[in-house]
């Protein structure tokens, strides 16, 4: 058995070994900083395409079981995926901001970080809140404030369907009123 992939690099190195050819001031340290950077930010999207989906299911009409509604719900969740970051977030950072206006402001920053160390910019220049991700405490600072946009995007989540909730126990009680109506009735 081979001990290098077909493209000659040492198998459970590749992107290692492309990382060393590709950028090789990089360190270790700073490659995994990058990686927290990546993950933080995915971590981040992936909350707001839940919420946006949810929010915006939530109020589409249909029936639960309609085929038609199920093709509609894929798009729906396609559709947003495809949006890019940005856009996405400023359809929730209105609302999302007045109840979390410390992590509306660190998604910005997060978002602003990834951007400058993946569309070319010097990752060595990369900062969060004034110093650089080639430092321990940065990097757990952004993790941290990544863990906390995320918490807050959920909780935002549970605001938002709040409002459902609510007014579905009404539903019910409302029901079980009118039943109780015209049980008395008879």
């Amino acid at each position: 058995m081979s001990s290098t992939t077909g493209s000659g690099f040492p198998k459970g190195k590749v992107a290692q070994t492309l990382r060393k050819i590709l950028y090789p001031r990089l360190s270790d340290h700073e490659a995994e900083a990058v990686v927290v950077c990546l993950m933080s930010h995915l971590l981040i999207e992936n909350k707001i395409n839940r919420l946006l989906y949810g929010w915006l299911k939530q109020d589409a009409p249909g029936w639960k079981e309609h085929e038609k509604v199920s093709k509609a719900e894929r798009k729906l969740w396609k559709n947003i995926v495809e949006i890019n970051f940005a856009r996405k977030y400023s359809l929730v950072e209105p609302f999302f901001a007045i109840h979390f206006p410390q992590e509306a402001a660190n998604v910005r920053k997060i978002n602003k970080l990834r951007n400058n160390m993946f569309h070319g910019r010097a990752i060595d220049d990369a900062t969060f809140n004034g110093h650089p991700i080639s430092e321990e405490r940065t990097v757990e600072e952004l993790f941290v404030a990544a863990q906390a946009i995320s918490m807050r995007l959920d909780k935002f989540a549970e605001m938002i369907d709040a409002l459902h909730a609510n007014a579905e126990r009404l539903r019910k009680r409302l029901s079980e009123l009118e039943t109780q109506k015209g049980d008395r009735a008879k």
